[in-house]
């Protein structure tokens, strides 16, 4: 046994040593797959595990982070933000938006708790720009959900409806029919704000369609008791009270804790109506609920009823219980803490009564956990070489993908040029030294696209082994073919929407139509028409290289590709001095680059490409 415990506590030691991955403890993890569907489950998880240690700070914050949305789950009051501000000011330094969002998120619902309405919107706000670059569609429809809810409430119901309206365009994404069924009763219940009592309707109905297709009794009920008050401002009392009863028959089979609030809603129509028996029925059954709102509106109708009726003594006796309930409500947060430290109390007095049993079967725990930690290190060390094999492949594939693409595209671009060169040889009359050049620098073209291909063969092949260990064509060779065609198909496009846009600009098409000496008033008027067609090529020249004008003309006269001839006739100068003239702008403009242009390169291909 000391043997084995001696074996145990050097693997142990040598896993504390090697670096680990960032990976939640366990019980968080198990805690954060129960969140959505099981939030109750989750929140016991929490409450029961032992609190991660400060040091930690990952997982002590992301303790903080899950305790607080289990409990705002499972509709537990926040009374205090303390636990939340340690998960923001871990993760709000994080990369991670979901997180980042996720934690503002839950700042926002901690202060809306504790009635901090500003400091809540604001914490909204923060969060819905946060996520906005996720594709977290709940958590986006939530923020937006609750941040038209604070709006609605301050009376704001442009901001309301904007809101609540992309928290519908969320749910319609996320395509969870009880996102869209709720979001299409906040849109109902924002245009009662609005006064604009048909829309509301329409909303409510759309509400209570979606509701009814999924089987939702939560949202259906939820859409079915707003509905009424739609039709109880339309005067329209049989209505309302036809989707009061609709409630009312679901929450007595399935939901028996929201009766009351229903009771309610059916006594006060029951009031309109002037059936002052019934009324009273359903406000006293209205009673019957340990929710101090509901019991404070019932109680409040029952006082105007017994008023109507003359029954002064018993409206006496509502109104004063009235008042009673006002001032619970105002006592609600203290008795709220109360409860929560008996809470406290009662969980640390089980868990006390456990700890002897635990100490029980105590030896025996340990020598199992021993065991399976043995094998999750093993388990994980393998798991961890593998991971990093991947990683690395698809590393390796990413870098010869990106290689291969920009050898393409320079490919490509590499034989426009020789096109462009090989034409101007054919329409050149001038001196055999610049056709020479020309014959030269094609040469050298030609050689480099033969040095790329050699490349590219040999990524290529390396290409196709790392897609072999990976066992799958990867989304990164993908992207490539598709960047490929779309950079061919775009390049193609520009060369071809420049000329067409030179022939439709009178000026720049006569300059090889109809090649004449360019007068300098003229000038100005080129410059404009070439940054129509080479989007503010003046200004960069002219920022870039500190050109004359004399200069910059000869640079529109060659990003036009003229050749040596037709400039000499629009310079009214010989074609042997348009070489000369080409080789001092060469120089001027290699004392502005950091590896100037060399023999091999003329002005031309430099400024075709620039």
């Amino acid at each position: 046994m000391r043997y084995l415990s001696y074996i145990v506590f050097c693997l142990f030691s040598f896993a504390m040593c090697t670096e680990q991955p960032k990976e939640l403890l366990p019980e968080l993890s198990y805690a954060e797959s129960l969140m959505q569907r099981c939030p109750n489950s989750a929140l016991v998880v929490l409450d029961s595990m032992e609190v991660p240690s400060p040091s930690d700070k990952f997982q002590y914050a992301t303790w903080c982070l899950l305790i607080t949305q289990a409990r705002d789950k499972n509709y537990i009051k926040h009374t205090s933000d303390s636990l939340i501000n340690i998960a923001l000011a871990y993760f709000e330094k994080q990369d991670d938006p979901v997180w980042k969002a996720s934690t503002l998120y839950y700042e926002g619902r901690v202060n809306q708790d504790m009635n901090n309405v500003e400091e809540a919107t604001d914490f909204y706000l923060r969060a819905r720009d946060v996520a906005k670059n996720t594709t977290d569609y709940r958590l986006l429809c939530l923020i937006n959900t609750h941040l038209g809810t604070l709006y609605a409430y301050r009376n704001l119901p442009d901001l309301a409806f904007e809101a609540y309206k992309n928290a519908h365009t969320y749910s319609m994404q996320l395509k969870d029919s009880t996102f869209i069924s709720n979001t299409y009763s906040a849109l109902g219940r924002v245009s009662m704000l609005n006064n604009n009592l048909q829309e509301g309707l329409d909303n409510y109905k759309k509400a209570i369609e979606i509701a009814e297709q999924s089987g939702n009794l939560k949202s259906l009920t939820l859409a079915y008791g707003e509905i009424s008050t739609v039709y109880q401002a339309l005067s329209m009392l049989d209505s309302s009270m036809y989707y009061l009863k609709k409630s009312k028959k679901i929450e007595e089979k399935y939901n028996a804790s929201a009766l009351s609030q229903t009771y309610l809603g059916i006594g006060e129509t029951y009031y309109y109506m002037g059936l002052s028996d019934s009324a009273y029925y359903y406000l006293e059954k209205a009673l019957n609920t340990i929710n101090p709102y509901t019991k404070q509106d019932a109680i409040h109708a029952l006082y105007y009823l017994c008023r109507d009726l003359g029954k002064y003594e018993d409206a006496i006796k509502y109104n004063e219980q009235y008042w009673v309930y006002k001032d619970s409500i105002d006592n609600i947060n203290r008795s709220s803490e109360i409860a929560k430290i008996q809470a406290k109390y009662e969980r640390e007095k089980l868990l006390n009564i456990n700890n002897g049993l635990e100490n029980r079967i105590l030896w025996g725990s340990i020598i199992l956990l021993l065991i399976i930690f043995v094998l999750i290190f093993f388990y994980q060390r393998e798991l961890l070489k593998k991971e990093r094999i991947i990683k690395e492949s698809r590393k390796q594939l990413q870098i010869r993908l990106n290689q291969l693409h920009e050898n393409e595209s320079i490919i490509h671009e590499n034989e426009n040029l020789i096109g462009v060169l090989s034409i101007q040889m054919e329409e050149y009359v001038g001196s055999q030294e610049h056709i020479n050049n020309q014959m030269d620098e094609m040469e050298r073209i030609r050689q480099n696209n033969a040095t790329l291909q050699t490349q590219n063969e040999i990524l290529q092949g390396d290409i196709k082994k790392y897609i072999s260990s990976l066992k799958e064509k990867g989304e990164e060779l993908k992207t490539y073919e598709c960047l490929t065609t779309e950079n061919t198909y775009l390049f193609e496009r520009q060369r071809y929407l420049c000329s067409q846009l030179i022939k439709h600009i009178n000026i720049l098409d006569c300059l090889k139509s109809d090649p004449k000496y360019i007068e300098e008033s003229q000038w100005p008027e080129i410059f404009e028409s070439i940054n129509i067609v080479y989007p503010n090529l003046i200004e960069r020249l002219r920022k870039d290289f500190f050109l004359t004008d004399s200069d910059l003309l000869m640079c529109c006269l060659i990003k036009l590709q003229l050749n040596n001839s037709i400039i000499a006739e629009l310079a009214a100068i010989s074609p042997s001095s348009v070489t000369k003239r080409k080789q001092r702008l060469k120089e001027r403009i290699n004392q502005h680059l950091k590896t100037p242009l060399g023999v091999e390169t003329s002005i031309d291909t430099y400024l075709w490409k620039y």
